[in-house]
């Protein structure tokens, strides 16, 4: 009887743990988080969190990175200096 115990209780963590790393997997950007200082660098980082990518574009005072995410397309901006985001509006 013990080793079912232990068994339904593997089975009860199982999904959570799941859930956890998909929670993480797809993570949304938030202003102040930092995301990059190079092109390079916001794409990867845009892509790795589940970002699809229309358009990066710079300008003299951020970086703004067109994108949709699970149907949603917004716009986030990024100062060129620290890499962070500084707004994340509605596209």
């Amino acid at each position: 009887m013990i080793p079912y115990i232990r068994y339904a209780k593997l089975g009860l963590f199982a999904p959570a743990t799941l859930l956890a790393f998909s929670m993480t997997a797809s993570a949304d950007y938030q202003v102040g988080d930092k995301i990059g200082l190079s092109i390079s660098d916001i794409a990867k980082g845009l892509e790795n969190n589940g970002y699809d990518i229309r358009e990066i574009e710079v300008k003299a005072d951020r970086i703004e990175a067109e994108v949709t995410i699970e149907g949603e397309k917004l716009e986030i901006k990024i100062d060129p200096l620290s890499g962070l985001v500084t707004r994340i509006e509605d596209d």
